[in-house]
């Protein structure tokens, strides 16, 4: 059998919309038809064993779709219980299910039975209401307009469908024609991504400059040869790094030039302690400036700091940088 991309590359991938011509002549939205039919298709053969409740699975996918929050409080729970129901009851199933088959025997009675895949906890229908809710956050996780119509004509399909070399004469897309969609989009959202990091990239680096210029201008801001700027907020009286090994101990806050803070050893209630050589060179050089027992306050440039990549969901590509830090300790 083709394999058709498993749901999971569509959400990676978050691939956008495009129109297909189905098998009776109707445009159909090819996307999320296609994601219907994973959908269903583990309903009626990857699933086939546990025989959940349809109707509750489906209702639930409708409800999550229209009103649920991919990033909520609901949906960590519930995939939360998933992982307990897989690890105390789905897996023994599974083990006992693949000892059955390895058998083989010719009389089943003979066999131990199977664990049952439901209980008190984890009932038939609790079961089928947390996979639907996980199939809504799913779809509704894909970036992209999404026909739920269409993703819920290809569950009805998929229902017929008892074997997988039937998939392709009882659905409406065969799975060439899935793979093709999902690949397709796969690249169009690589594309668009490239072209919103080239275009973060450019306004961030305009807009930094911009902010550093008007920075240099405050009173008692000093600038490096490197374009490193800084402002000794308090002068100490204990020792001074002199060299990228020295270990420093420091209290510090970081910030983007909008003053979002995104990291922060003060929230944390606990100093941090780090060898020079081993941060990023605004800071590798910014603590040469300023005595233990002293604050300073670092405008750091992007090629100082993160450069074109960046660092975490905060710090854009090409992003200049504000640090303020306490010089608690000096360790050569």
């Amino acid at each position: 059998m083709k394999k058709v991309l498993t749901f999971a590359a569509i959400i990676a991938a978050s691939l956008s919309i495009v129109a297909c011509g189905s098998n009776n002549g109707k445009q159909i939205d090819s996307l999320s038809y296609a994601i219907g039919a994973d959908l269903g298709l583990n309903l009626s053969l990857g699933m086939k064993d546990f025989d959940l409740d349809r109707e509750i699975v489906i209702n639930n996918i409708q409800e999550f779709y229209k009103n649920g929050d991919v990033e909520g409080e609901e949906i960590m729970e519930v995939r939360n219980k998933i992982m307990q129901y897989q690890y105390t009851v789905l897996m023994p199933y599974m083990y006992a299910k693949r000892a059955q088959d390895m058998l083989g025997s010719d009389q089943p009675d003979t066999l131990p039975a199977l664990p049952a895949l439901y209980n008190e906890e984890f009932t038939r229908e609790e079961v089928s209401a947390m996979m639907g809710k996980n199939m809504g956050a799913a779809v509704k996780g894909v970036d992209a307009e999404i026909n739920m119509k269409h993703v819920l004509m290809a569950i009805e399909d998929a229902k017929k469908v008892e074997e997988p070399v039937h998939i392709d004469s009882l659905m409406r897309m065969t799975q060439d024609q899935m793979n093709s969609v999902f690949q397709r989009h796969a690249e169009e959202v690589r594309a668009k991504a490239e072209a919103e990091r080239a275009k973060a990239m450019e306004v961030n680096a305009e807009e930094s400059a911009k902010w550093l210029a008007e920075v240099e201008k405050q009173e008692g801001v000093q600038k490096t040869e490197s374009g490193l700027l800084y402002r000794i907020d308090r002068e100490g009286e204990g020792a001074q790094a002199t060299a990228d090994s020295d270990v420093v101990l420091v209290n510090y806050e970081g910030k983007t030039r909008d003053g979002k803070v995104f990291d922060s050893s003060y929230e944390r209630n606990e100093p941090i302690s780090f060898p020079l050589d081993g941060v990023i060179a605004g800071w590798t050089e910014g603590m040469k400036l300023v005595k233990a027992g002293g604050q300073i306050t670092l405008w750091i440039p992007s090629a100082l700091a993160y450069g074109e990549n960046g660092a975490g969901n905060d710090i854009g590509p090409n992003e200049a940088l504000e640090f303020k830090v306490e010089l608690l300790e000096v360790n050569p």
